[in-house]
């Protein structure tokens, strides 16, 4: 009984287990954030880039967007979450950086993506923002699925002046819809009426016996009891008389007289 109950339990937690796992991606997000730092005109400044909740994150790419009058790109160095050599960015085009990492086993846990150093080139600075964003996240079992994700703007302000509204939209993650869980619908409960007459209507009929289907009188099997005792009890007798008569002496005879 014990080792049966041992067993029951081990079985109810493997079946646990994987469900608060599921439990705890699907109500977590990743989380983009772009760092806020300050700088004088013509100064440099670097900006970080982190991620958040990013445990089992193997796929990254985004664009991030900078006001090219504002702010110049020097460098773009990784960090310490994707290997450098599978860190890929264009910083080609003005006013936009096109960013794409890649981890096949996926991230154990948060850090820097990377630093971003710009040169300030105006007295305005430029709000940092990202676009186009897709994140891929796997399992234990390498299964991949799109990942949720929030986002943390930032930017780049000069000396004490705030950072300026961003020229490009921030990108709005999309966040599916909770697959709503359909609501058992509910067994009528039939009315006493009805019960009464769901009983009367599946009762089987009574079938009659039918006629001479060779049923016997009561009052014959009496008869015939009381004929048979009174045949063992003249059985009885009649022995009870034989050995009466048999257990009496009998007369002896006179003797013969010659002649």
């Amino acid at each position: 009984m014990k080792r049966l109950l041992l067993v029951l339990t081990a079985v109810v937690l493997a079946a646990l287990i994987p469900a608060s796992a599921l439990a705890a991606v699907g109500n977590e997000s990743v989380t983009i954030a772009i760092g806020t730092t300050s700088a004088e005109n013509g100064g440099q400044a670097d900006v970080p880039v982190t991620l958040k909740n990013c445990a089992g994150v193997d796929s990254i790419q985004f664009d991030l967007n900078y006001d090219p009058a504002a702010l110049t790109v020097v460098s773009v160095t990784p960090g310490d979450l994707f290997l450098a050599e599978y860190v890929v960015y264009n910083a080609d085009e003005p006013g936009r950086i096109r960013i794409a990492c890649a981890d096949a086993l996926g991230l154990k846990g948060d850090g820097t993506l990377l630093t971003v150093r710009f040169t300030a080139q105006s007295a305005s600075g430029s709000a940092l923002t990202v676009t186009n964003g897709v994140l891929t996240q796997v399992d234990a079992d390498f299964n991949q699925t799109k990942a949720y994700v929030s986002l943390e703007d930032g930017g780049v302000s000069i000396g004490t002046g705030a950072i300026p509204a961003a020229l490009v939209t921030p990108w709005i993650p999309e966040t599916p819809a909770p697959t709503p869980t359909p609501e058992p619908t509910p067994t009528p409960v039939p009315e006493p009426a009805e019960l009464a007459q769901l009983d009367t209507s599946t009762q089987p009929e009574a079938t009659a016996a039918p006629a001479g289907s060779g049923t016997v009188d009561p009052i014959s099997y009496v008869v015939v009891a009381v004929l048979f005792v009174i045949l063992i009890g003249l059985i009885v007798v009649s022995v009870m008389k034989r050995r009466k008569q048999a257990a009496e002496p009998k007369p002896d005879r006179p003797a013969r007289k010659d002649s």
